[in-house]
């Protein structure tokens, strides 16, 4: 007698630690701020990474999209110090706005970085191609993140990878050995600065398991003395004499030296670039990855009643004759912006009537805290300003359109707001 077929399969249930991890990242969600259910989450991690293979992605409230890390390997120590433990999180004395991380492994320093300078641009150089593929995943949601493929050293060379300390994370260099192994591109600083089309970097963060000799050795390399701060792993048990070199190319004439957790930090007694620690941009609207909330009020049902255009502008279409007005409302964290600017465009024919595009900041109890409007013609475009008041809670951009007093009708009244974002 055949064996009979195995009965048919139902859907998959969860995995049960794999609900635990949802629960975890929804209760950071509700308190951002509760260390202790940050640390259990990441014990929890620590759990499913050591017993799979494979990638998992890990949810941060602090983050608008996910990060990867690989199990079975030592990303979920990297994205833990950098993200739970807060190595990066040093006092500068300046405000970089050119940020060069070498050994940017598998990008979680970069994001860090990106979130703690937002209006720095950040070069991320990583040699090893397993690492870069993931670097290139997890920065894809910030636009100011450059990847670089490639190894920093003295000059431009192949290198080889000689020994893994920490799997990927810590991986000693060489140049030397036979060709067959020296698969690994390598550039000077300046060369990938080059690449950057940058002169200079004002914060260097540094983790490169052991090539620091090579890096730092001539301290006479123009790049060194334009930086304002050198955040730095010293690798000395890999590659003893280490400490001595880099320390060498920062006198203590110019520059303060001091240990931070697990690096040393070398800062410019007087910053070449200081800069006013200002917010980035904030698009209300957004195409990277990585969503933003927001809700509309009293729009016409219709599909030229509310779309997304060109990644970061919408239609905002007014209703008509006693109508209630059309509203976009967006939820906005305190990050200190100044201004809210949008474009403003009455896409209609020639001859429609014009349209009111209004803007308010609201307080979370609904009060209004500022507003502005301008009154578009058909065919016309104009610009919307408003100065943002010092509001110290999170509070909401509303978007608004109505047809002027008096308008009949509201047919072909393309009112469409261009790029509004915070500044």
């Amino acid at each position: 007698m055949s064996a009979s077929a195995p009965p048919p399969t139902t859907a998959r249930q969860p995995v049960p630690a794999l609900v635990r991890k949802a629960e975890f990242e929804a209760a950071m969600a509700a308190a951002p701020g509760d260390s202790a259910v940050r640390q259990a989450y990441f014990e929890h991690l620590a759990g499913l990474t050591a017993n799979n293979t494979g990638l998992l992605w890990v949810s941060l409230p602090e983050l608008d999209a996910p990060l990867a890390i690989r199990s079975g390997t030592p990303d979920l120590l990297a994205l833990a110090e950098v993200f739970n433990d807060n190595v990066l999180a040093v006092e500068m004395q300046a405000t970089p706005l050119r940020i060069l991380l070498l050994g940017a492994y598998a990008g979680y320093s970069a994001v860090n970085l990106a979130q703690r300078y937002p209006r720095a641009e950040i070069l991320a150089v990583e040699p090893l191609a397993d690492n870069v593929r993931l670097l290139r995943v997890n920065t894809l949601a910030w636009p100011r993140i450059r990847v670089l493929h490639t190894a920093a050293w003295h000059s431009a060379t192949r290198l080889a990878a000689m020994g893994r300390g920490l799997a990927d994370w810590s991986v000693r260099l060489a140049d030397e050995g036979i060709d067959t192994y020296r698969i690994l591109p390598a550039l000077s600083v300046s060369d990938v600065l080059a690449e950057a089309g940058w002169d200079h970097a004002d914060l260097i963060v540094c983790d490169v398991a052991g090539s620091e000799t090579q890096i730092f050795a001539d301290r006479l390399q123009s790049w060194i003395g334009l930086c304002d701060a050198l955040l730095i792993r010293l690798a000395e048990i890999a590659k003893p004499g280490n400490a001595e070199t880099v320390a060498a190319a920062f006198p203590p004439a110019l520059f303060d030296h001091r240990p931070a957790g697990a690096f040393d930090l070398f800062t410019r007694r007087e910053p070449r670039t200081a800069q006013p620690a200002l917010p980035a941009p904030l698009a209300l609207l957004r195409a990277e990855p990585g969503l933003k909330g927001f809700h509309l009020t009293d729009v016409p049902q219709a599909p030229w009643g509310f779309f997304v255009f060109g990644g970061g502008s919408c239609q905002l279409h007014p209703n008509g004759v006693g109508g209630r007005p059309s509203r976009a409302i967006f939820g906005v964290p305190v990050a200190g912006h100044q201004r809210f600017i949008s474009g403003v465009t009455h896409a209609g024919l020639q001859g429609g009537f014009p349209v009111v595009f209004s803007v308010f900041a609201v307080r979370n109890d609904g009060s209004v805290a500022a507003q502005a409007e301008v009154t578009v013609a058909a065919q016309y475009n104009d610009r919307l300003s408003l100065r943002l008041p010092e509001i110290t809670a999170p509070y909401h951009i509303v978007l608004q359109t109505e047809m002027v007093a008096g308008a009949p009708h509201h047919r072909l009244a393309w009112a469409r707001w261009i790029e509004p974002r915070l500044v």
